[in-house]
């Protein structure tokens, strides 16, 4: 079964959110995340 980039996201962010309540760096992780969100960008292929 293959998973949409959006459930994979929000598995990322969840456990982002779990590791930041346990140690409260979570600020910092959040906030490099996003550097990687052009890697679930789909290209057009025409």
């Amino acid at each position: 079964m293959k998973y949409s980039y959006k459930v994979i996201l929000m598995v990322v962010l969840a456990a982002i959110t779990i590791y930041g309540l346990v140690t409260g760096r979570y600020l910092f992780l959040v906030f490099m995340f996003p550097f990687g969100f052009n890697l679930f960008k789909k290209k057009d292929e025409h």
